[in-house]
């Protein structure tokens, strides 16, 4: 299961420094603040509010699920590390927030989110091993995402303090993460790589998911199959794939490699360079005529930053030898009862497809500009109607993309309520 921001922001105060140079051209008067303070260049000041903002709600989710597991952990050890989480990452918040209103004047403090809560409710109704394992195996994905974040942070941040801080953040939660898996694996029987998904064959094309695995793909980084308690319900059958930029992900050149396109043509989409990214891809052969159709879902957190500027995350498909974007943060959305902020809900694609082959099939998402704030994408009704048979109600008609005809788009309303 995919964990990482589980607060949106909410800032009691916004306000842009004096500085040489303005964040997305919208600087304003603010308190002021000394020159010695300041990130050496706007890239580095950026990263530095992205990254506080991002880890000052990461880590307050973090101290949720430790102040559950003091009351409900039975092994003594492991509510002592919960402890310990506690401890640390309140008073790491304490000092980024500080940081913030000294460096950048910025006031800030996150909120809990609709699907943060009910991860927690849903922990909440789990008692002995089945908490624990529950417990350590979501504590450690949280703790990988932040390391995806921490990690370079160590040579990115603006100030030496910060980097110094994200050293800490690195040996303490690697530390953790080792402590867990050996419990999990020593109690439980357990390992990390239970997760891993059985290797793809292509005899069988799995559009649905609804093997519970990858069957029929190829994936390359971080990649799921999840159901409805993710926080979104499947457009069909009870599985769907997500890819998402939380960590276990690989370059931009790694992607296009994997997907079989021109190195730089991801980068093409969007304005600022590619950071990480997943992706999944299958083979299959068509005729004339036919159409395809796959459902997808764009989640996110970019809009929880006040600096997104140019840097959008998208998420984008394959057909040909060149990308197209399904979504970014311009995208119209609504509340997520997931981890991440903001959804677009299900839509549906569809595409003509112009001439009879084997055609290659890709999907991915993908960071841009900073590995902070993350994204996902979910994809699931991947099939094909012969062109012999009536289109499906979903194909609402064929415009102009390229060499093949593309449906229209259409949204699906959301079987989950939404608070």
């Amino acid at each position: 299961m995919l964990h990482h921001n589980r607060t949106r922001s909410n800032l009691t105060s916004i306000a842009y420094l004096p500085l040489a140079f303005a964040f997305g051209g919208l600087a304003v008067a603010a308190t002021p603040v000394s020159a010695a303070t300041l990130a050496p260049s706007e890239s580095a000041s950026r990263f530095d509010v992205r990254f506080m903002q991002e880890t000052t709600g990461h880590h307050q989710m973090a101290v949720d699920m430790a102040q559950q597991c003091v009351q409900k952990a039975i092994n003594a050890d492991l509510r002592s590390l919960c402890q310990n989480i506690i401890t640390s990452q309140n008073q790491e918040i304490e000092t980024m927030q500080s940081w913030l209103q000294d460096w950048y004047g910025y006031s800030y403090t996150p909120q809990m989110k609709p699907g943060d809560m009910r991860m927690l409710e849903e922990m909440a109704m789990m008692n002995g091993a089945e908490y624990e394992i529950h417990f350590m195996r979501d504590m450690i994905d949280h703790h990988k995402s932040m390391l995806s974040d921490a990690v370079p942070c160590t040579n990115r941040a603006g100030h030496g303090e910060l980097s110094g801080l994200c050293e800490n953040i690195v040996a303490s939660q690697s530390s953790e993460i080792a402590q867990m898996q050996q419990w999990l694996g020593e109690r439980y029987g357990i390992s990390d790589n239970m997760n891993d998904q059985p290797m793809s064959n292509p005899t069988n094309n799995n559009g649905g998911f609804e093997t519970g695995n990858f069957t029929g793909w190829s994936t390359i980084g971080m990649a799921e199959i999840e159901t409805a308690d993710f926080g979104t319900e499947p457009s069909q059958g009870a599985y769907y794939a997500a890819l998402s930029t939380m960590f276990d992900t690989v370059s931009a050149s790694a992607l296009e490699s994997f997907l079989g396109l021109t190195p730089g043509s991801l980068n093409d989409l969007e304005t600022g360079n590619i950071e990480e990214g997943s992706a999944i891809k299958q083979t299959f052969t068509a005729n004339a005529g036919d159409v395809l159709t796959f459902d997808w879902n764009f989640m996110t957190n970019e809009l929880e930053s006040t600096l997104v500027g140019s840097n959008n995350d998208f998420a984008f498909f394959t057909l040909t030898s060149s990308p197209s974007k399904l979504a970014d943060p311009s995208s119209s959305f609504m509340t997520s009862l997931t981890q991440f902020a903001d959804e677009t809900g299900f839509e549906t694609f569809s595409a003509e497809l112009p001439a009879s082959g084997t055609y290659t099939l890709g999907f991915g998402v993908v960071n841009v500009g900073d590995p902070i704030f993350d994204s996902a994408l979910a994809i699931d009704n991947v099939k094909t109607v012969s062109a012999s048979v009536p289109e499906p109600t979903s194909v609402l008609g064929v415009l102009t993309f390229g060499a093949f005809g593309v449906g229209a788009m259409r949204r699906r309303k959301q079987k989950n309520s939404q608070n």
